[in-house]
C-alpha cells in the first residue's frame, strides 16, 4: 500500500518530463518556455527567436518558469475553449 501510494507520484513526475521533452525537447523548464516563446513570437521564424528567448528565460527562477509555461498553455486553451 505504502509503495503504490509513492509508485503514483513518481510516475506523475516522470510523465510530465516526458511530456516536456517530447512537446520542447528539453527537460528544463526555463528552456522550454523558451522554445514556447519562440514558437508563439509573429513576424520571425522560431529558430531566429530562440536564442534571443533563452536570453530571457535565462535570467528566470525554475519556479517562474513553469509559472510562465502555465501560463502560456493556459492562454493557448482559452483562446480553443471560447
Amino acid at each position: 500500500m505504502v509503495r503504490n501510494l509513492m509508485l503514483a507520484p513518481s510516475l506523475l513526475i516522470v510523465a510530465a518530463f516526458a511530456a516536456l521533452y517530447v512537446a520542447y525537447g528539453q527537460v528544463d523548464p526555463c528552456r522550454a518556455l523558451a522554445v514556447e516563446r519562440a514558437r508563439r513570437a509573429t513576424g520571425m521564424p522560431s529558430g531566429v527567436m530562440e536564442p534571443w528567448t533563452r536570453i530571457e528565460t535565462s535570467q528566470m527562477s525554475t519556479g517562474a518558469c513553469v509559472n510562465g509555461l502555465l501560463d502560456s498553455w493556459g492562454a493557448r486553451l482559452s483562446h480553443y475553449v471560447r
